[in-house]
């Protein structure tokens, strides 16, 4: 896993645009995949990647009791997100980043062993 510094976004993206707009069809409509490669290449947003197999839209708030990396967006085959996961926490322990969450559909608490620890909910009004 590596992160993607902003100067090769413009190189990167064509390889997990497809992967990030397919996640943001299930997102909360926040934001489309342009408005995340803006927030990616202005440093709102980390794009986490394994080369050519699988990528995560990563946003890190250091909040005043801890540091938390929330994965927004990601896609790509699924054994290579089991193995970026497993070295996204140790990239965690190793930059003080004390929790990693995940927005995400209800399948990724199995898949990723996480525990839940709420729920969101939303109603457009």
């Amino acid at each position: 896993m590596r992160i993607v510094p902003a100067r090769e976004l413009e190189a990167i993206w064509p390889q997990v645009y497809r992967w990030i707009e397919k996640a943001v069809e299930h997102g909360q409509g926040d934001e489309d995949a342009l408005d995340i490669a803006v927030a990616i290449y202005n440093g709102r947003y980390d794009l986490w990647l394994e080369d050519g197999k699988f990528a995560a839209v990563v946003q890190v708030v250091k909040h005043p009791k801890q540091t938390v990396a929330t994965i927004l967006y990601c896609g790509g085959e699924l054994d290579s997100l089991l193995t970026m996961y497993s070295q996204a926490k140790e990239y965690a322990r190793a930059n003080k980043i004390d929790a990693i969450r995940v927005w995400g559909r209800q399948g990724w608490e199995k898949v990723l062993g996480m525990r839940r620890i709420g729920v969101i909910l939303q109603e457009y009004v």
